[in-house]
């Protein structure tokens, strides 16, 4: 009598589980770190007023700008700019923060011979990288500059050359945080 089940091999069952673990690997949580006051009735906000941009570290001039004007161009599509900081509803700050950093790492596996002066013995190398690290926040603060919404996350705009694909990568980053923004913890107007 003929089975009515048919066996799958071994490789196909393990195939199929191999790319499904690493499709799951390719999700990445969020980067977005996001803060606010819960008892502010952000719904009420219509117009924002952009203040000048924060720099820490070794960022230029015109990094700063780009991130300003970044950030301008993902609030204009959701708020009205205000004229002046007395017509606002809310006030936002963007804040780009970078740091140089080194990091060593010993690498075992690359072993090469020669002690000091001696022509003997073994010691694996050290492998040195400096990098910059950076970071995008953006503070919605209230008329009176009293804090309301902080998000924040990576940058690496300043990885990159040009200064458009900095901007591209910029507008891409603010529009990460802010699509968190308005927390959405009240219903209604006042």
């Amino acid at each position: 009598m003929a089975s009515l089940h048919r066996r799958i091999p071994f490789a196909t069952v393990t195939l199929g589980l191999l790319a499904a673990l690493l499709l799951a690997g390719c999700a990445a949580p969020n980067p977005v770190a996001v803060d606010y006051d819960p008892t502010y009735k952000f719904a009420n906000l219509r117009s924002y007023y952009l203040l000048d941009t924060l720099a820490n570290g070794p960022v230029s001039p015109f990094e700063s700008k780009r991130a300003n004007q970044a950030v301008d161009d993902i609030l204009k599509g959701s708020y009205q700019p205000a004229a002046s900081r007395e017509e606002a509803d809310f006030l936002v700050r963007v804040q780009l923060f970078s740091a140089d950093k080194v990091a060593v790492y010993e690498d075992p596996f690359s072993i090469y011979g020669g002690y000091r002066y001696f022509g003997f013995g073994w010691r694996a190398p050290l492998r040195v990288r400096e990098y910059r690290e950076s970071s995008l926040i953006v503070d919605v603060l209230s008329p009176d500059e009293a804090p309301l919404w902080r998000g924040s996350m990576p940058s690496v705009a300043g990885r990159h050359e040009a200064p458009e694909q900095q901007l591209f990568q910029l507008r891409q980053e603010a529009s990460q945080i802010l699509a968190r923004f308005p927390p959405y913890n009240d219903v209604g107007f006042d």
